[in-house]
């Protein structure tokens, strides 16, 4: 494609488009593993840690220390009484598409910077209930001092059955820094199950201070004590999460907001809680005191945006959350068609089901779901000429392996055939401003959100394949 035509696509101004990108959530390895025994190094740069399984071990199974550039993935951690993996003062660690079975804590990160902890799935932490005396709980991922940029927590699943764990905080952000232009982000993760611990919870950011944390678009279902929280620092927001829990006897809150520790670690400052949404019932079964703030933590910022909603029931996540993406499994809860019985479904706006919830029944594993065909074009839809005569569209050859296309819910949906060779969409206004861009790492991506009225183009290309689609929408 010449370049003079691709700026229409490329080089404009982004804007705030009217969908989202979808994201799996947990570990998409579906290869074999060799066995392997405990891995440990020091000063040791440069390398991957990939296709092992490590079962039945004492202590850390992968300990880095002063370790540089390293990749950990396609990994299996089963039975472990201690941490599946420990950094110690190392740098660029990137620990993706692994899963963590029965291991008393999956990550634990200290004095360390660029640390990447994403699509892994976590199950039943801690250790059993019977064996824990509360005074040593587990985690999905515990930053401790982890400074810097590039660092993150996100689209991982976990999932803890009550009585065969014994978790503290799912994740938490203890006396670390991100940057203001690289904050420490936890995004997009599905945790579910917590407790019976009187101080874990879900998701706690700022705990004894620290700086730029950002943890946003997390859905979170029964996860202990509290929903999530921020404990202190400055410059920390919680936003677009939503927490469910239902009453347990050691329930108490959905957000949490306090400073914790003031005298050690200084004021906090610069908060903002905006977006949220929350049904979270305490010890007494009582709902409607959603979240807390103390009044070393005012003014906070977005208070006015947060909503207690009655409706919100545990079917926010699906019944299945580890082994989905890996299963080939909608990336989102609403990419499933909503039918009968779905309870492991979101409801798309306006059809939110208004049912209490039943007592929820053992879980079996879904089945995996064949890949989404197209739907056909309305009339008029398909074409790529543009709705405005002044904008002159480049000229695509429109490659059979990659489709593009609206679901029943008008939802932008693409599908690529083959293997993935740095992929990306492209989005673009009626005006060939564009509006979004974002690398493609499945090969079906549903955008989840309804698309507004007006004209888009929307331009998909892997490798020397491409494909340009033009949806008119009334």
């Amino acid at each position: 494609m010449k370049r003079s035509n691709y700026t229409i696509i490329i080089s404009l101004v982004f804007i705030c488009f009217p969908f989202f990108m979808s994201y799996g959530q947990g570990s998409r390895y579906s290869g074999s593993y060799t066995k392997s025994s405990k891995i440990q190094h020091v000063g040791k740069s440069n390398f991957v840690i990939e296709g092992f399984e490590f079962s039945n071990i004492n202590g850390d199974i992968i300990g880095l220390y002063d370790c540089e550039n390293v990749i950990i993935r396609n990994n299996k951690f089963s039975s472990s009484n201690k941490r599946g993996i420990y950094l110690y003062n190392c740098k660029n660690i990137t620990i993706i598409d692994n899963t963590f079975d029965h291991v008393h804590t999956a990550l634990t990160a200290s004095t360390s910077q660029g640390v990447k902890f994403e699509y892994n799935d976590v199950f039943n932490l801690g250790g059993s209930l019977a064996e824990s005396d509360d005074t040593n709980n587990g985690f999905v991922a515990l930053f401790i001092a982890v400074t810097g940029s590039g660092n993150s927590i996100s689209y991982n699943a976990a999932e803890n059955i009550f009585g065969d764990s014994s978790p503290g905080d799912l994740i938490n952000v203890n006396q670390s820094h991100g940057t203001p232009g690289s904050p420490i982000i936890v995004k997009g993760n599905w945790l579910r199950g917590g407790g019976p611990s009187h101080s874990g919870g879900g998701i706690l950011i700022g705990d004894l201070g620290g700086s730029y944390q950002i943890a946003e678009d997390n859905i979170l279902v029964n996860p202990g004590q509290y929903g999530m929280g921020i404990g202190g620092g400055h410059n920390m927001t919680l936003r677009n999460n939503k927490v469910y829990a239902k009453s347990q006897y050691f329930t108490n809150v959905g957000y949490s907001i306090a400073n914790w520790s003031e005298s050690q670690s200084g004021r906090s400052h610069t908060i903002t809680f905006e977006g949220n949404t929350v049904n979270y019932a305490n010890r007494n079964g009582e709902t409607g005191n959603s979240w807390w703030i103390a009044e070393n933590m005012k003014p906070v910022m977005g208070i006015e945006t947060n909503r207690y909603d009655p409706s919100l029931t545990a079917s926010i996540l699906p019944d299945q959350i580890i082994g989905r993406a890996r299963a080939g499994m909608p990336s989102n809860p609403g990419d499933e068609i909503p039918g009968p019985g779905d309870g492991g479904s979101t409801p798309l706006p306006g059809e939110g089901d208004k049912e209490p919830e039943q007592p929820e029944q053992p879980e079996q594993p879904e089945q995996p779901e064949q890949p989404e065909q197209p739907e056909q074009p309305e009339p008029g839809e398909g074409n790529n000429e543009p709705e405005n005569p002044g904008i002159e569209l480049p000229d695509i050859n429109n490659h059979p392996s990659i489709t593009i296309y609206l679901d029943r819910y008008e939802r932008v949906c693409v599908n690529i055939r083959g293997r993935l060779y740095g992929a990306e969409v492209i989005g673009a206004n009626s005006k060939g401003e564009v509006i979004y861009q974002q690398r493609l790492t499945r090969f079906h991506t549903v955008l989840p959100g309804r698309a507004v009225p007006g004209t888009y183009y929307v331009y998909v290309k892997n490798g020397n394949r491409e494909h340009l689609k033009t949806f008119h929408i009334p």
